[in-house]
């Protein structure tokens, strides 16, 4: 009984990490702390862009490292930071120009068995749905246990 609990609640907090460290993982600006962002030039870091994290932001108003008479935030210094910090990405050949695709099949249309590729990364999509459902068959465990002990 115990044991299905702790796996329950191990699978539950795996899927959700994978959900809060997508959002992170496209972030390569993190400053451990305001003076390494002050080092740098950085201050007054607006929520919602590179650099900012909740514990940069002590007095909790959406600017991390903000302190009086220190300088408006310049958005050029941590492009910069982010485009040194970058992996250097690997030249690619160039690629013959196909012809462009229909975008529906019209009716009574072939199937040609040509595949529709998908379009970006479902992770943080997928992690919240498992992590959600691990929630609710969670909680439902839990009551009818409670309830089963009770009668």
């Amino acid at each position: 009984m115990k044991k299905s609990s702790i796996a329950l609640a191990t699978a539950a907090v795996a899927g959700m990490s994978i959900l809060s460290a997508s959002p992170a993982l496209a972030v390569g600006l993190p400053f451990n702390n305001c003076t390494e962002a002050a080092n740098v030039g950085v201050f007054n870091i607006p929520i919602g862009t590179p650099g900012y994290q909740p514990g940069l932001d002590a007095d909790k108003d959406g600017f991390g490292c903000d302190a009086a008479g220190t300088p408006a935030y310049d958005a050029s210094i941590v492009d910069r930071i982010v485009a040194e910090n970058m992996p250097p990405v690997a030249p690619q050949p160039p690629v013959a120009p196909q012809p462009p695709q229909m975008g529906q099949m019209p009716v009574g249309g072939a199937d040609t068995g040509v595949a529709q590729t998908p379009q970006g990364d479902d992770s943080g999509a997928l992690a919240l749905g498992g992590g959600l459902v691990l929630a609710v068959l969670g909680g439902a465990y839990v009551v009818r246990r409670r309830v089963a002990t009770t009668s």
